[in-house]
């Protein structure tokens, strides 16, 4: 059976564009480190990887979120244990000042002391998170949300809450909620105050002090929910990470290309592409008579 010319030349082009395309793909993978770079390469295990990514995208995107949590709960409670240090030196303020030994030039002193420990507290009250935010100012975090006029301590935030969405369908209160808690902190200092400068002793021993004892633990309660808080974002930070590494590695053994044995198909995939331009450059110098022999 005589072959001709024609589908000579269409069996060695045919044979030399797989060599090629071999040799080009082996290429591709090795210079992109990936074995998959066109959805023709794999479009089951494609699937697979964008299903992962997609999961690793939300999980990332909860961190995100956890992270900003966790800055602002932690101002938040560093903020707390110093207003709870003010409010202890306040304390130990009004014991004193409920002696009846002392006179009033001394408990003018005391009310000094009380006005510092006030000045304080707003400071405290006007804190602001790692962003910048204020973290006692409901939604309203762009201002100040505490001023004093005419010495009453007047709120200019709101009650809302801030929530961060940290899993599917699942948030965490990220805020602390100030009010009442500082205004009444702060109009407890005020009355001790006045008791302390019409020297009314009764009035520190049996209502100031108590009052103060209210806002201490009123600030540990707070301070217990934001520790408690702040171990949910721990928590879910650990697991998310761990299902974020997990994923990584699913992706990278999915779309990851195996170097060593990429470098060995590329050693075949030359040598295949060098025969089939060996064989096309021979076939190139056959004669009419080698054909028909």
């Amino acid at each position: 059976m005589r072959i001709s010319t024609n589908y000579q030349y269409t069996t060695y082009q045919y044979d030399l564009q797989i060599a090629d395309g071999k040799l080009a793909n082996v290429s591709q993978e090795l210079s992109s480190g990936k074995r998959i770079n066109e959805p023709s390469d794999d479009p089951v295990g494609l699937g697979q990887a964008m299903s992962m990514q997609s999961l690793q995208d939300g999980i990332t995107q909860y961190l995100s979120n956890l992270n900003t949590a966790n800055g602002a709960l932690g101002t938040v409670d560093s903020t707390l244990s110093a207003m709870s240090t003010q409010m202890n030196q306040a304390y130990s303020l009004a014991v004193q000042g409920a002696s009846s030994t002392m006179d009033q030039n001394s408990l003018n002193a005391l009310v000094s002391q009380i006005t510092q420990i006030q000045s304080q507290i707003v400071n405290l009250a006007n804190a602001q998170g790692p962003t910048g935010a204020y973290l006692f100012a409901g939604q309203k975090t762009d201002a100040k949300p505490y001023t004093v006029q005419n010495g009453n301590l007047v709120f200019n935030g709101d009650t809302n809450l801030i929530n961060a969405e940290i899993g599917p369908g699942q948030t965490l209160q990220t805020n602390v909620v100030g009010e009442p808690m500082i205004s009444t902190m702060y109009n407890n200092l005020e009355a001790l105050k006045n008791d302390l400068s019409g020297g009314n002793i009764g009035a520190i021993s049996d209502i100031d002090i108590t009052n103060i004892q209210s806002s201490q633990a009123a600030i540990s309660t707070t301070r217990g929910q934001v520790g408690a808080k702040m171990q949910t974002v721990s928590s879910l930070t650990s697991q998310y990470q761990i299902q974020s590494d997990n994923l990584t590695k699913s992706i990278s053994s999915l779309t990851d290309v195996d170097m060593a044995s990429a470098a060995v198909q590329y050693q075949e995939a030359s040598q295949a592409y060098s025969a089939a331009l060996t064989v096309v450059g021979q076939g190139s110098t056959l004669s009419l008579l080698d054909f028909i022999k």
